[in-house]
């Protein structure tokens, strides 16, 4: 009871004076404003306009769709343990040393349409699973007074356009299905456990589960899983983690409204294991910064991030799009010669290929690269970087072959030298010929935009705020708070 009391007022000190907060499933918005500028974006926007690279929505990898990017970016950093809290420090925690001791933020309204439940896609195309919980409420209706109490495993499977549910004393067919947590336990689906309600429907082909929670308790199940589960130390690199995610959700409020759910729970947009993995201190940089977002000029950015800039993070120019005044290169140098980041594994990296496998390689990924030029040749004849862009990432790499020449842009250089799904670190890289071998030297990890989620874990360490942090990777963004009028 005292650590929720707790939490709970570390989430006013960071907003107040306009509590209470809310996530976004409740309460109304601000009469006095006839329209809120904070918008999400349109559902499943894959089309630039004028507002250049706020205005992409799907993506692989928070990266937009039709650049056709791989899962690599989104995987929590390397370069330190996978940090599992102890028996004796989450025993030991105290909620309030992580409440927002700075000034007061500026609150804001937001829509109605974001005052719901966050729905996440965590299961999509399956043709069968397994449900597990001490006990659990099923109903073919969104009404949890009318549903059944399960208090055994269950499974589910497809057949014939339905759903089909078998448990020990009950079994039924639907075309969609709700399952809601009794009391206090949680649900558990392929081993998989999660809080707030599942919603199971069944599509022409196969069945999609999906996961209706609050956006405060989704943050709790990305956060670990995008930054890494981190100790006490790095505190304020969870908080700012969390901001960003958090933002990122309300930015992509029915971005996927097509399947029915707002993000996929995969690299796709953020990866969200729900309660599995959750930890002390994830969970308070959550918690202790309820409701804070970033914006410009009145919107939810793009906060995208990425495991390791080498040094320098890249703008939005890398995926060829018009500069963005948040997305933009930023220096990221502890001393002259001492990156932020240098303590992850891909701070330096090198690749080998020989002249046969390079060849191979160029003919099969020519499409995935976005190459322009002749894709028909035996053999490489010289790699050439161009041009670069100011993080110093590539932006024009032309490859001349036994017939002609080719060229690629920007992050697509990653994907040319693509070996099974598993594309190239980063676009950061010189290349060396020796003898029948190409050696690429690279550094960092990831597309290079937005914040550095290595260099602020050592941002953190060295006494900087989630603040401070963010404010460097996001130049010229607010942080505000959202809030629910009474």
């Amino acid at each position: 009871m005292k650590r929720t009391l707790l939490l709970f007022l570390a989430t006013l000190a960071g907003c107040a004076p306009l509590p209470p907060l809310v996530t976004d499933d409740s309460g109304t918005e601000n009469q006095e404003r006839s329209k809120s500028p904070f918008v999400a974006i349109a559902p499943d926007s894959d089309t630039k306009t004028k507002d250049s690279a706020e205005t992409y929505s799907s993506r692989e990898s928070r990266t937009p769709a039709i650049l056709d990017s791989a899962s690599t970016d989104s995987l929590a950093p390397e370069g330190e343990e996978f940090y599992a809290d102890s028996a004796e420090e989450a025993e030991a925690f105290q909620a309030d040393t992580f409440k927002i001791t700075e000034e007061n933020l500026d609150s804001i309204d937001i829509p109605e349409e974001l005052k719901r439940n966050f729905r996440v896609g965590i299961l999509i195309g399956i043709s069968k699973a397994d449900l597990n919980a001490d006990s659990f409420l099923v109903s073919t209706n969104p009404d949890s007074t009318s549903a059944i109490l399960v208090q055994d495993s269950a499974g589910i499977k497809y057949k014939n356009g339905k759903i089909t549910w078998s448990s020990k004393d009950t079994n039924f067919t639907a075309d969609s299905i709700w399952v809601f947590p009794a009391g206090e336990s949680k649900v558990s689906i392929e081993r998989k456990i999660y809080r707030g309600n599942l919603l199971i429907v069944s599509t022409p082909q196969k069945i999609n589960v999906i996961n209706e929670v609050s956006i405060e308790d989704y943050l709790k199940g990305v956060v670990p899983y995008e930054i890494g589960k981190l100790d006490s130390a790095s505190i304020e690199a969870l908080k700012a983690q969390a901001i960003a995610a958090r933002t990122y959700a309300y930015r992509h409020f029915k971005s996927r409204a097509s399947l029915g759910f707002d993000v996929f729970a995969s690299v796709q947009d953020q990866v969200y294991n729900g309660a599995t993995g959750e930890g002390v201190y994830s969970n308070a940089a959550v918690d202790s910064t309820t409701g804070i977002v970033l914006i410009y000029n009145d919107k939810f950015i793009e906060a995208y991030y990425h495991s390791t800039c080498g040094g320098r993070t890249e703008g939005v120019e890398a995926w060829g799009l018009p500069a963005c005044p948040y997305l933009k290169s930023v220096k990221d140098f502890k001393t002259p010669k001492e990156t932020w980041c240098g303590a992850s594994s891909y701070s330096s990296w090198n690749r080998k290929f020989k002249d046969k496998e390079l060849a191979r390689l160029f003919k099969a990924n020519f499409k995935d690269a976005k190459a322009k030029g002749k894709n028909v040749f035996s053999k490489i004849k010289s790699i050439e970087v161009k041009s670069k862009l100011p993080g110093g990432r590539i932006n024009v790499l032309e490859v001349t072959t036994d017939k002609g020449t080719f060229s690629v842009k920007g992050d697509k250089t990653r994907w040319l030298f693509k070996q099974g799904s598993t594309i190239l670190p980063s676009a950061k890289f010189r290349i060396e010929k020796k003898g029948t071998a190409w050696i690429l030297h690279g550094s960092g990890f990831g597309h290079g935009i937005g914040m550095c989620q290595m260099g602020a874990r050592a941002r953190a360490k060295a006494g900087q705020s989630y603040k401070e942090i963010l404010l460097t990777y996001y130049p010229g963004v607010s942080l505000k708070c959202i809030r629910q009028t009474p």
